[in-house]
């Protein structure tokens, strides 16, 4: 579990910046369970439930405010969240209205994270209330405190990571001819939920030649011999997510199945070796593309996120070449997840999380790229 002191620090350096950008509060949302949960439980230790939403409330100067809407899951967040005060309201635009009445004068500015989902009524009623406040997106500012992660954070994504191996693990060993899709999703989720921690996301499970479209979920439907099949999964602990992709074939792969494989494979290696501090994701995402176009697939190339970030969100910064000039310094964690369509036949995705250190990356997965060997 993320310690009290760190989550004070945390919301230290918050106030810090809200100081620094001229704001004077912050509101972070977060709603169900994958919904855009990272800001809020980074701040505050507290997960919502399914048909919930909470917001923290952290004003340039004094402490925090966890307001949820769930009553039902009020107990839970007063023994496991940590806030200044941690409280209930149905209709949480109320006590968002009085909370920015204690803190912001006109002419200040409140921020709010995950502004691209935030409750329109909610907001409404906040401009409604303030006129004489603006509110803005201060998405980047925690997206920027998050891109570092400390020891202990590193540590529950290593832990998740090693989970999101067994599940993995479990999954792949069932590809055969004649079994379902959703027999090797679910054998998957299961090793997960088995060792104790949650699903991070959807499962995404093909086979054939729907994985060339990247992202699909699983069927009932038999796989057939000679097909490829992907399967993307990850186990969040405390919080903190797993994230990993492998490829197989159902059955022995051909030549030109296997050459394309150990293509991908390659050009994850090149990647995570490229990945040090001081070099741009850019470089990062160019090692990997330079990898699988000299193999001759630059024309299948898939791939414009990667890497991507992780944490408490299971997309953090950096997000591809959209970051692409972002420097990479140690406590980065980052998914290095390169791919190759193949029209008609399917894909090829790879993936391994690495957290950046002094001076390399180290692979938090350990489960074998190469599992078609296996």
């Amino acid at each position: 579990m993320i310690a009290d002191a760190e989550i004070r620090a945390r919301l230290a350096r918050v106030q810090q910046e809200l100081e620094r950008t001229g704001r004077a509060a912050v509101i972070c949302f977060a709603a169900h369970r994958d919904y855009f949960p990272g800001d809020v439980r980074y701040l505050s230790r507290h997960s919502c439930t399914d048909e919930e939403m909470a917001y923290v409330f952290v004003p340039r100067a004094g402490g925090s405010t966890l307001v949820i809407d769930a009553e039902w899951d009020l107990d839970r967040a007063r023994a496991e969240a940590y806030a200044g005060e941690i409280l209930l309201d149905r209709a949480p635009v109320d006590t968002l209205i009085e909370l920015v009445a204690g803190c912001a004068r006109p002419g200040d500015t409140v921020g709010i994270t995950g502004m691209s989902v935030f409750p329109a009524p909610v907001l409404d009623g906040l401009r409604a209330a303030h006129t004489s406040v603006a509110f803005d997106d201060a998405g980047p500012v925690l997206d920027a405190i998050k891109l570092v992660k400390s020891e202990a954070e590193i540590a529950l994504m290593r832990q998740a990571s090693r989970i999101s191996d067994e599940g993995m693990r479990a999954g792949m060993s069932l590809v055969a001819e004649g079994v379902l899709e959703t027999e090797v999703a679910a054998a998957a989720e299961y090793a997960i939920r088995r060792a104790g921690a949650e699903l991070a996301f959807a499962t995404v499970m093909g086979a054939g030649p729907r994985t060339a479209d990247a992202t699909f979920f699983p069927q009932r439907r038999a796989m057939e011999a000679g097909e490829y099949v992907i399967l993307d999964c990850g186990a969040r602990v405390e919080g903190y997510h797993g994230d990993m992709c492998r490829t197989v074939i159902v059955g022995p792969p051909s030549a030109q199945q296997r050459h394309v494989l150990e293509a991908v494979a390659a050009c994850v290696a090149a990647a995570i070796d490229a990945a040090r501090p001081g070099v741009t994701v850019r470089d990062v995402h160019e090692a990997a593309r330079r990898s699988v176009t000299g193999a001759g697939y630059g024309d299948g190339w898939w791939g414009y996120y990667m890497p991507h970030g992780a944490g408490t969100g299971q997309h953090e910064l950096p997000s591809g070449l959209d970051d692409g000039d972002l420097v990479l310094v140690p406590g980065m964690v980052m998914c290095i997840e390169p791919g190759v369509t193949l029209p008609g036949a399917g894909g090829v995705i790879l993936e391994q999380m690495v957290a950046i250190g002094a001076s390399g990356a180290e692979t938090l997965n350990q489960l074998p790229l190469e599992l078609w060997e296996h």
